[in-house]
């Protein structure tokens, strides 16, 4: 010890930070030695500054920069200070808010993953009661499920994945992609691919927000890889035959919600579980 002084190993040590944080913060012009002796290089501080580097350790532990504590010293000013922690706090919020969506994400692959391993009913036809609800369409070459194979649904998955680059729209969120079909097609017995469709848990995102409305609608649940044609055209066609077998109205779009998808252990095909989905009245349709 110098004059009551310590040197900076024995005052690191008592405030709990490195030799090299030391060194660190007397670089930046935060903490200063207060006194150096110039024949050995030794740098020495008085136990009162400890409290100067409990709040030096404070801040970066919220997260203020170096420069933001080196500014808040310089200029001893309250205002500013605030400010400064304002800023940090702007920062901290919007963090939250990122990992919330990041978590939001992870819950929905989570699900999707264990419907695979715990399938809902499949090729059972039910009636359900759904809120309303956001979609996005994307457009793309139209295509006939029957005719058309999977290299059809890829360049209608490279189209949507297309928006999503141009808008600035983050790649995590492009994930199960499903269909609308056009009705007067089906009307028509065609099956035919007219949009592209994502339920998105933020619709924020995007600019083209539709909704469906709340209501009835015939459901059924399906897995398939998504080229197979005949597997669509089947299931399409036993919803179909359920709605009109039952006597209800349809009042919208027939639509394939994709509920979960794996590409992870083949990479070249895309198996699906989806939810078809044809919104209904419970009346029958009037002559």
């Amino acid at each position: 010890m110098k004059d009551g002084l310590l040197r900076s190993g024995e005052f690191a040590q008592m405030a709990g930070v490195t030799k090299k944080a030391l060194q660190v913060y007397m670089d930046k012009g935060i903490l200063i030695p207060d006194y150096v002796d110039m024949e050995n290089g030794y740098r020495y501080y008085a136990k009162e500054r400890s409290s100067q580097i409990e709040e030096i350790v404070k801040m970066r532990e919220v997260g203020l920069s170096l420069d933001d504590i080196k500014d808040i010293f310089d200029r001893k000013d309250s205002l500013r200070y605030l400010d400064i922690l304002h800023k940090r706090l702007d920062q901290v919020e919007k963090g939250i808010a990122q990992l919330e969506k990041d978590r939001a994400i992870l819950q929905f692959r989570i699900k999707n993953q264990s419907m695979f391993l715990n399938p809902p009913a499949l090729r059972h036809c039910f009636v359900e009661y759904q809120p309303r609800r956001a979609y996005v369409r994307f457009p793309i070459n139209p295509y006939q499920a029957k005719v058309d194979g999977g290299a059809a649904w890829h360049d209608a998955l490279e189209a949507v994945r297309k928006t999503f680059q141009e808008n600035g729209i983050p790649i995590k969120y492009f994930q199960n992609v499903g269909a609308v079909f056009d009705m007067d097609e089906m009307r028509n017995g065609t099956i035919m691919y007219s949009h592209a469709a994502i339920w998105p848990d933020d619709a924020s995102l995007f600019d083209n927000v539709e909704y469906l409305e709340a209501g009835y609608y015939a459901c059924m649940f399906d897995q398939r890889y998504m080229s197979d044609g005949l597997a669509i055209a089947r299931a399409v066609t036993t919803l179909m035959d359920f709605v009109k077998t039952s006597e209800y109205t349809i009042r919208g779009s027939f639509y394939e919600e994709c509920v979960a998808e794996t590409t992870m252990f083949d990479f070249n095909r895309m198996l699906y579980v989806v939810k078809e989905e044809v919104p209904i009245s419970l009346d029958p349709q009037s002559d």
